[in-house]
C-alpha cells in the first residue's frame, strides 16, 4: 500500500523521488493541508543512504495538498501504524513516510524497479518516478496555472526549467489537431 501512496504523491505534487522518499511525518500538516520540503535522501555510490538538502535553495518549499492526497495520506498513515502493530514491522525512530519494514529509508532504485514492474503489468511503457514529477507539471501548465507557480511548486530555481514543459504541452496540441484534422477529412 505504500507504493500507491508515494506514486499517488508523486503524481499529485510533483516532488522528485529523493524529496519523497526523505518525508517525514513532522513534513506534512494534514491541518492546513501542506507538505514542506526541507531534504532529500541520497544514495551516494558504494555508500549508506543518508538525508541532505535538496539540490538548490528553491526546492527548499511548502506546497499545498488537494483533499483527495490529504485522504490518502491520512489512510496510508493510519494502515502503517496497523501494519507495524499486526506485522511487527520497525517503527521508523526517524517518523518517515515512507519505510521499509525494517524501518529505514525505501531504496530508490527499489521503487523505479517496482514502477517499472507496475507499468509492465498494465502495457504501458516503461516509466520511472520522475515522469510522475513531469506528468503534474504538464497537467497544471494545461490546466492554466501559471508557469511561476509550477515553477515554485516543482522546486525550479528557474522558469526556464519549467519553459520546457510548455514546449510538450504546445506539441502534444499541435499533434491532437493534427490527427482532430487527419480524422474529418
Amino acid at each position: 500500500r505504500h507504493y500507491q501512496a508515494l506514486f499517488t504523491l508523486l503524481a499529485r505534487t510533483g516532488l522528485r523521488i529523493g524529496e519523497a522518499l526523505a518525508l517525514t511525518w513532522d513534513d506534512i500538516d494534514m491541518v492546513k493541508g501542506t507538505l514542506t520540503v526541507s531534504k532529500t535522501l541520497i544514495y551516494p555510490l558504494n555508500t549508506d543512504p543518508r538525508v541532505t538538502t535538496p539540490k538548490t535553495r528553491s526546492s527548499i518549499r511548502t506546497i499545498k495538498l488537494d483533499q483527495e492526497t490529504i485522504r490518502i495520506l491520512k489512510e496510508y498513515r493510519t494502515n502503517q501504524k496497523e501494519t507495524i502493530l499486526r506485522y511487527g514491522f520497525q517503527r521508523s525512530d526517524k517518523n518517515l513516510v515512507f519505510q521499509s519494514p525494517e524501518g529505514r529509508w525505501l531504496r530508490i532504485n527499489v521503487v523505479r524497479e517496482y514502477m517499472y514492474e507496475v507499468c509492465k503489468r498494465a502495457g504501458l511503457p516503461r516509466l520511472s518516478p520522475h515522469a510522475l514529477r513531469h506528468s503534474h507539471a504538464v497537467h497544471l501548465l494545461e490546466a492554466g496555472a501559471p508557469i511561476k507557480y509550477v515553477a515554485e511548486r516543482l522546486g525550479h530555481s528557474s522558469i526556464k526549467t519549467t519553459e520546457k514543459y510548455l514546449h510538450v504541452t504546445k506539441k502534444i496540441e499541435e499533434d491532437a489537431l493534427d490527427l482532430y484534422a487527419n480524422y474529418v477529412k
